[in-house]
């Protein structure tokens, strides 16, 4: 009989039950929550409508959060992917949300735009991994401010639609506010071609010049709405920028 034979180790316990172990603790934290909705109820502690069948438009949701937990294990770090997952589970949950308790959409829509602009918000925080590409990476961080601005115009519609009045002698005095969030959008493409810019560099590409050219459109679509000016001027606008921007870049290639 051979000594050195290794006998094998039968107390060892696969890894995977215990993911499945953490996995399975969401169903019992939905029926709790479920529990503690009826019995609010049924005490007459509050009145509110209670939709149970919107419950399953959070199944996905769930999934989405699990995902992004997987990816954040996986990565290491707070990644696009973890940002993706996260974004999602925000709108699928605001969908749940407000069937959830029959709110009504007509003062309450702002929520999805919150919730879209947190989406994109979230993405665009994660770290990229394209090592070399870094015109897909600014094009990615460029939705970090277009998500800062929908989240702006969601809050600020949401201030108007709720009795809110303490909030709302901020908009007031701005009778057009919501093209505030519009140049924040343009800001931000004007700071992603200038980051492109910088990381060749010092070179502007395509992409640097494609960047720009959004932020004038962006901005320029701003400014006419804060004016309230005629937006047929802003075709001749955006071309003679366009021309501009040509002209620039044909000179600093020499």
């Amino acid at each position: 009989m051979d000594n050195n034979s290794v006998t094998p180790d039968f107390n060892t316990q696969p890894e995977p039950h215990r993911h499945y172990r953490r996995g399975s603790a969401w169903f019992p934290l939905i029926l709790i929550l479920v529990g503690a909705i009826f019995l609010i109820q049924n005490l007459h502690l509050a009145t509110f409508t209670f939709n149970w069948w919107a419950l399953f438009i959070f199944i996905p949701a769930i999934g989405s959060l699990s995902s992004a937990w997987d990816a954040l294990r996986k990565d290491g770090s707070f990644s696009a992917k973890v940002g993706g997952s996260l974004g999602s589970a925000v709108v699928i949950g605001t969908v749940g949300t407000i069937l959830l308790f029959g709110m009504d959409w007509g003062r309450y829509w702002p929520l999805m735009v919150i919730a879209v602009g947190l989406s994109a918000f979230l993405t665009g925080l994660g770290r990229v991994d394209v090592l070399g590409r870094n015109n897909l990476a600014a094009f990615t961080r460029m939705s970090v401010w277009v998500g800062l601005s929908a989240m702006v115009l969601g809050f600020g519609f949401l201030i108007q639609y709720l009795p809110i009045s303490s909030l709302k002698i901020y908009l007031d005095p701005v009778a057009r506010w919501w093209a505030i969030p519009i140049l924040i959008a343009g800001f931000g493409a004007i700071l992603g071609a200038f980051s492109l810019f910088w990381k060749n560099d010092r070179r502007m590409n395509w992409a640097a010049w494609s960047m720009l050219l959004i932020s004038v459109f962006i901005i320029g679509i701003g400014l006419l709405a804060f004016f309230a000016l005629d937006l047929n001027l802003l075709f001749p606008i955006v071309l003679i920028a366009c021309g501009l921007v040509i002209l620039v870049g044909l000179f600093t290639r020499k």
